[in-house]
């Protein structure tokens, strides 16, 4: 099947063709009868959103995939909406060229298997402890003997105190001009036998940061470590976010019952993405504060599985103060989640028998 591109950059379609598609580059739109039986991809840039019921008739034989280019959190999930009715398939804007390219293996059904280390955690809105869970998994998985990276990607918080010598935003340019080398990972922060990347001290550029950079960076320290966690902090409008829900390979949200209300627009915006509540685990911090919805309850409504069940603890600094059994349950899942990774050997459990 052939892809005739309309608007599309250029890195975009060299991404695409990378892959191993044949894509034609339109100035203009392809004569029905050429793009019968292949598929056409436009943005909103060429095709307004008013033009998609009219593209649609216009080539019914057509396999349509339309990338909304107008960014921000609010406003496309009615474009999405429209494109499902339309049968036309839909990229949010902030998509990276690898994420248009898993799309399209998605439309044409190739079979796909992407191996990958990257861990990724997502809170469900500010102070809920994050970055604290982040470097507690990180922690326990430098533990069991594997180079890990912990990168700081809440580009609205650094999620360290003191301003460091190395941090995301002191790293930038490297990040920019693509010049990362082993030596800067070697140069990171060396915190309870793991390395770590504070974040953004720079708050006044978060917005800034480019889904490319944050790729680029991901990319590079993955190929350093055994395994990358990263912290991407609660606020969607993120650069960081938004490659961390394309590019991890296991999504952590970590919430409470109290924010219900956060977990429905969150789960809604990932459904944008292809993402949906079985593509993600839950950790329910805090969970011993009394609210009105048991963290069970919770998990049953939206259908995600709860991985982990931390209690509060009065404030801390750089680690949560687990008890020994909570530890054992922490670390019973830091097992499970490399036994998936393909870091560590399943365990086989010994029985009477045995």
């Amino acid at each position: 099947m052939k892809i005739f591109s309309l608007g599309m950059d250029q890195l975009t379609i060299n991404e695409i063709k990378l892959a191993g598609f044949t894509v034609i580059t339109q100035s203009v739109l392809p004569e029905a009868q050429h793009a019968e039986g292949h598929l056409l991809m436009v943005t909103s840039e060429q095709v307004p959103v008013a033009a998609l019921s009219g593209l649609r008739q216009g080539y019914p034989g057509s396999t349509i995939l339309y990338m909304y280019l107008q960014k921000g959190v609010r406003g496309y999930q009615s474009i999405h909406m429209l494109c499902e009715s339309l049968g036309i398939f839909f990229i949010p804007p902030r998509s990276t060229s690898s994420a248009v390219v898993e799309k399209l293996r998605y439309i044409l059904e190739e079979e796909h298997e992407e191996g990958g280390n990257l861990v990724g955690f997502f809170g469900s809105g500010p102070g809920i402890g994050c970055t604290s869970v982040a470097k507690l998994f990180a922690r326990r998985i430098s533990a069991a003997g594997l180079r890990v990276i912990l990168l700081g990607l809440d580009l609205y918080d650094p999620g360290y105190d003191p301003k460091t010598a190395v941090s995301l935003d002191r790293l930038r340019p490297r990040i920019t001009g693509k010049m990362l080398h082993p030596e800067d990972f070697a140069g990171l922060v060396k915190q309870d036998g793991y390395s770590y990347l504070p974040g953004n001290f720079d708050y006044l550029s978060a917005q800034d940061y480019q889904e490319e950079e944050i790729e680029y960076l991901l990319a590079e320290a993955r190929a350093n470590a055994d395994l990358v966690v990263a912290d991407f902090g609660s606020i969607p409008e993120s650069a960081a976010w938004y490659v961390g829900m394309q590019k991890s390979v296991l999504r952590m949200i970590v919430t409470h019952p109290k924010h219900e209300y956060r977990l429905q627009p969150l789960m809604e915006l990932a459904g944008h993405m292809d993402l949906y509540p079985q593509d993600f685990q839950w950790i329910i911090n805090r969970s011993n504060v009394e609210e009105m919805t048991s963290p069970k309850n919770l998990a049953l409504r939206f259908g995600s599985e709860i991985l982990l069940e931390l209690p509060y603890y009065q404030p801390f600094l750089e680690s949560l103060p687990l008890g020994k059994k909570e530890l054992q349950q922490v670390d019973d899942k830091v097992h499970s989640l490399l036994v998936s990774l393909g870091l560590a050997q399943e365990a086989r459990k010994r029985g009477i028998f045995q």
